[in-house]
C-alpha cells in the first residue's frame, strides 16, 4: 500500500513537471533561424546599430499607436460618439502604419546592403519562406521586433 502511494505521488510529480516543460516553448526557432553565416565583426556591429535604431523607432511607433487606439476606444464608447473624430484617428493610425511599413522596408534594405551576396540570399530566403504572421515576429534578423515578437499589427 505504501509503495503504491509513493509511486502515485512520483507519477503526479513527473506529469506536473512535464506539463510545465511543454508549456514554455518560447521563440526558440526564431533565435536560431536568424543567425546568418560568416558575419564579420564589422557586419555584426553595423547590424547591431541598425537593429537598435529599428527597435527605438518600433517602440515609439507602438506607443503612439497604443495612444491612438485608446483615444479611439474612448470615443467609440462615449455617450455621443463623434464619428468625424473617430475617422480622423483611424486615418492617422493608417498613415502612421504606412510610414512604419516604409521605414521597416528601408531598414530591411539597409540590412541587405551590409550583407555579402551569399548572406543576402540566405537572408531573403528566410524571410520569404515564412507566412506573413511569422515574418512579423522575426527578431535578431535585422527586423528589430524585441523579445516578445510583437510586430506592427493592430490589436
Amino acid at each position: 500500500m505504501k509503495t503504491i502511494k509513493v509511486s502515485l505521488i512520483a507519477l503526479v510529480i513527473l506529469l506536473a513537471t512535464n506539463v510545465n516543460v511543454f508549456s514554455q516553448r518560447g521563440n526558440q526557432n526564431n533565435r536560431r533561424a536568424c543567425v546568418l553565416p560568416d558575419l564579420t565583426e564589422q557586419q555584426e556591429t553595423k547590424l547591431s546599430e541598425l537593429r537598435t535604431r529599428q527597435l527605438e523607432e518600433s517602440n515609439q511607433h507602438r506607443a503612439t499607436m497604443d495612444e491612438l487606439r485608446a483615444k479611439k476606444q474612448t470615443l467609440s464608447i462615449s455617450e455621443n460618439p463623434n464619428i468625424n473624430e473617430i475617422n480622423r484617428i483611424i486615418d492617422q493610425m493608417e498613415s502612421l502604419r504606412a510610414d512604419h511599413l516604409k521605414k521597416t522596408e528601408a531598414h530591411r534594405q539597409a540590412v541587405r546592403s551590409v550583407l555579402t551576396p551569399e548572406q543576402r540570399t540566405e537572408f531573403d530566403s528566410r524571410h520569404q519562406q515564412r507566412p506573413v504572421g511569422q515574418r512579423q515576429r522575426l527578431q535578431n534578423c535585422g527586423q528589430g521586433r524585441g523579445p516578445n515578437g510583437r510586430g506592427f499589427r493592430s490589436r
